[in-house]
């Protein structure tokens, strides 16, 4: 039998809500929608630019420790960012507004289409429930992610809520994990870690001792050269297997 967790992290975005997952076809739209402006180039290809681009910039860890705290700006910088690499923006001084409009209303669109994943309240009420302590930890600006913890209705299913821009850290910095625990009143080897980036969720804590579970919600190939999760879910219904086998369904 799999043994019981005294307690579980969970990360937020894209592992309880939908947050990030395939951005090509909102920025493709919106492209589409200033086609004039910006030809000759096609929305299509322009849409392959700006995910180069974005793939390129949070590629770098220092760079997206940066940026994900300030997110809004970060993505008017990818898109300011593909144009200038197309010298698009040596054609009109009037496309770097444009880029801007097109960068916040993504984020506009983005924020809209958050949604919670269909088993994230039954599943933490039946944790909570079985006596497990819950902690959410989650990266990004403080007053960015607590409002989705409020708009998710999220925060009386947690014991400890953790947002890297409220205590000055996040992951996968070590410190990220043991406050969650110390907080908890939990050891590594008592704690299950849940959530959909492979090196915050997998890698980072696995080197601590934690069981790590990937919530693989965008349906990716592990990484190459890394450790491997304990276990891996396609989605969240996937958890009450493993429930089961710890006697806690």
């Amino acid at each position: 039998m799999l043994k019981q967790p005294k307690a579980i992290l969970f990360d937020l975005d894209d592992t309880l809500i939908s947050a990030y997952a395939d951005p090509g076809p909102v920025w493709q739209a919106l492209l589409a929608d200033h086609a004039e402006a910006l030809a000759p180039h096609d929305p299509g290809e322009l849409t392959r630019h700006v995910g180069a681009y974005a793939a390129e910039f949070w590629s770098d860890p220092a760079r997206h420790k940066t940026w994900r705290l300030k997110l809004y700006e970060a993505r008017r910088e990818i898109i300011r960012g593909a144009f200038e690499k197309m010298n698009i923006l040596d054609q009109d001084p009037r496309l770097t507004a444009i880029a801007h409009d097109i960068a916040d209303r993504y984020s506009a669109r983005r924020d809209e289409a958050m949604a919670l994943f269909p088993e994230s309240h039954a599943l933490l009420d039946h944790l909570k429930g079985k006596g497990i302590k819950l902690a959410l930890i989650t990266n990004g600006e403080g007053a960015m992610q607590r409002a989705k913890v409020e708009r998710f209705e999220l925060t009386h299913r947690f014991d400890h809520i953790q947002i890297e821009g409220e205590v000055g850290f996040g992951k996968p910095e070590e410190e990220a994990y043991w406050h969650a625990m110390d907080t908890l009143e939990t050891a590594p080897e008592e704690t299950w870690m849940v959530g959909d980036n492979y090196e915050w969720e997998v890698v980072a804590p696995a080197a601590l001792g934690l069981t790590t579970i990937w919530h693989n919600s965008h349906k990716a190939a592990p990484p190459e050269g890394k450790p491997a999760p304990h276990h891996t879910l396609d989605d969240l219904s996937g958890f009450w297997p493993l429930l089961e086998k710890t006697g806690l369904a």
